[in-house]
């Protein structure tokens, strides 16, 4: 008996044979079910992946959109100063990521490699997110688990030794033991990285400010005291030079800007008021304390307090009209003197109502109403005192004048003519009797005339009554007409 058997590549009853075609077996040659079994030859097709779906054919995985960039979309998610990374778009891999086990590869279960993921923010990929990492050129030979208890790793191109030569994700299905060990894939979103550009400083996504002078014209609530700043700069050379300070970059400056609603009433701030608000110190929320002290740019010190009715204070001033009369003061001279009476004034800071606003060169803090600084020392004349001269020979004229009365009198007691001429106040030598009030004895006493003038501490007019009677007593009794 003859039996027949067809050649390998072919099919048939042996008596008539055809050239096989694998597409025809019943499972599509082998082809995914999402693609096409193309016959190339005998016993050879071509598998071909249906529109939307990319594989090699065997495994036709659907397609991903590729991530969009969101740093181009609209509205923008950075500010327009910074520069925006999309960093799930720039790692290009759809946000997924290989895990290990601290002691090495294949060291995770399931559920440690589920608390794995979530320790880093994430959760287990799923089969089309790591399809997806793959489609974008995520390559890598070792399996991990999937969020469906399966285990499968991402192939790129064919080697070898990585998926026997596959393209694709090479999955070994799931798995009936979840206690396998193995690595696993990750799935997070990240987030778009916003960073303000050199010369800007901020969050980058809703602020990036640059010098205080930008941030003053930036910012609507701040440009009253911007515009006196201007005001202040075109005026005067200090003025300008004050707003070179400001824009310096050089330096970290803190800066006390009062809102609008702070100016009540038309008012402005002169050159020294408006420098009180800037010091080349540095004076953030976290490092604020009652009583804080820094050096303003106006000279002065400011003082950092959370209470008082409003922002202003200084030391007690000593006027001229509270100084006692013929009260001693040290620079009160004789003559034309100006005279200093402003203490050291330090001015109190308070009522902050937003703190810690950054800028490039220094940082804001925003007040509810604008800082004052002390009023000038104001120029006193001091009274000029009577020449010295005038004053002694008005006291010697009164004394002479004085002396020729009591004479007068004292020869009309003894009887004598009244008449009387400078001889008549030569004292005899032999007569015992005469009596001159000018004498005692035979020795004539020194007159002593108090000099209002240089005998007081005091500033007050020399010939005042209670300035004779109280400071200057009539201690040899010249003065009694008896």
């Amino acid at each position: 008996m003859v039996t027949c058997t067809c050649l390998p590549d072919y099919e048939g009853d042996g008596w008539s044979c055809r050239a096989r075609n694998p597409c025809t077996d019943g499972h599509r040659g082998g082809c995914s079910e999402h693609a096409n079994c193309l016959s190339t030859g005998l016993n050879t097709r071509r598998c071909e992946c249906h529109a939307g779906y990319v594989g090699d054919g065997l495994q036709c995985l659907e397609e991903s959109e590729p991530p969009v960039d969101r740093c181009l979309g609209q509205p923008p998610p950075c500010h327009s100063d910074a520069m925006c990374t999309d960093l799930h778009f720039q790692e290009k891999r759809a946000g997924v990521f290989h895990l290990q086990a601290t002691s090495g590869s294949y060291g995770l279960n399931f559920s440690e490699a589920e608390a794995a993921c979530e320790a880093q923010g994430a959760v287990l990929a799923s089969f089309p997110q790591l399809s997806a990492a793959q489609q974008l050129g995520f390559h890598l030979c070792l399996m991990g688990w999937l969020a469906n208890g399966s285990t499968a790793h991402p192939v790129v191109f064919p080697v070898a030794d990585c998926g026997n030569g596959r393209v694709g994700v090479v999955s070994l299905g799931a798995r009936k033991n979840l206690s396998e060990r193995w690595d696993a894939y990750c799935f997070r979103v990240q987030d778009v990285a916003c960073r303000c550009r050199n010369g800007f400083v901020g969050d980058g996504i809703s602020t990036c400010n640059g010098k205080l002078l930008d941030v003053l014209a930036a910012t609507a609530n701040f440009s009253t005291f911007y515009g006196m700043l201007l005001g202040y700069a075109n005026a005067t050379q200090r003025g300008l030079d004050f707003l070179d300070f400001l824009d310096d970059e050089l330096t970290y400056k803190t800066l006390f800007v009062p809102v609008n609603e702070g100016f009540v009433d038309n008012m402005t701030l002169s050159g020294p008021d408006s420098e009180l608000h800037a010091s080349n110190a540095t004076l953030l929320s976290a490092n604020a304390s009652q009583g804080k002290l820094l050096p303003a740019h106006s000279g002065l010190s400011l003082i950092i307090s959370d209470a008082g009715p409003d922002n202003s204070s200084w030391a007690p001033v000593v006027s001229l009209a509270t100084v006692p009369p013929c009260w001693p003061w040290p620079s009160l001279t004789v003559g034309l003197t100006l005279v200093s009476l402003q203490a050291p004034g330090t001015v109190v800071v308070s009522r902050i109502i937003v703190w810690d606003i950054m800028a490039f060169n220094g940082i804001i803090h925003a007040l509810a109403s604008p800082l004052l600084a002390p009023p000038q020392p104001q120029a006193v004349l001091a009274p000029e005192a009577p020449p010295v001269a005038a004053g002694v020979g008005a006291v010697l004229a009164a004394g002479a004048l004085l002396g020729l009365v009591a004479g007068a009198l004292y020869l009309r007691a003894r009887g004598k003519p009244t008449g009387f001429g400078f001889s008549a106040f030569q004292a005899e030598d032999d007569a015992d009797d005469d009596f001159s009030p000018w004498q005692e004895g035979t020795n004539p006493t020194l007159v002593s005339v108090p000099n209002p003038v240089f005998g007081s501490d005091t500033f007050c007019e020399p010939f005042d009554d209670s300035l004779l009677e109280e400071d200057f007593p009539d201690t040899q009794r010249i003065l009694t007409v008896k």
